[in-house]
């Protein structure tokens, strides 16, 4: 009997204390000269559990692109939304491509960029809300069956920034 309660109290301090592990999120990381987690008081975990912010028109977007999904490229849904929620949180900060490419955020192994489409002179630019809608459009029409996001929209109502997710390692 003592050894069969002695067995039972490891196993039930084992499953206690994989139970109470806290959870780890990825660093959510912005891209260059994008405000700081810490400036905007808030932390990753933050970023991946705060619930995306429902945009009714979403498919309203008026814009000379035509969205597409990736299945050569992909990241996790939790990371791409968390990056999401990073650019909903700077709505008014200007989220803009100067040459061919920018790096808005990283988190896991997702990355969200964007592509200046047509080199306008000087910058393609939107307000980051415009950038992460384009974000939105592609986690809730892109996801495949495994929780994997990868696409392509234009900011909302410019065809000239183009928002892409991708995973890190295709970058």
């Amino acid at each position: 009997m003592f050894a069969f309660t002695t067995v039972f109290s490891l196993v039930a301090t084992t499953i206690t204390f994989v139970q109470s592990s806290p959870t780890i999120y990825p660093d959510v990381i912005p891209g260059p000269g994008f405000p700081t987690l810490e400036s905007l008081n808030l932390t990753s975990k933050d970023l991946y559990t705060m619930k995306p912010p429902f945009n009714s028109s979403l498919n309203a977007r008026s814009a000379n692109f035509d969205a597409e999904c990736f299945t050569f490229t992909t990241a996790d849904i939790s990371n791409t939304i968390a990056c999401y929620n990073y650019l909903a949180s700077i709505p008014n900060n200007a989220c803009t491509v100067p040459g061919d490419n920018v790096v808005f955020c990283t988190a896991g192994d997702a990355s969200i960029g964007g592509s200046n489409l047509h080199q306008t002179a000087g910058a393609a630019s939107s307000p980051c809300v415009d950038v992460s809608y384009a974000v939105q459009w592609i986690f809730t029409n892109c996801v495949d069956g495994n929780g994997r996001v990868g696409g392509a929209d234009a900011a909302f109502g410019n065809g000239d920034l183009v928002v892409g997710v991708y995973n890190v390692n295709w970058v």
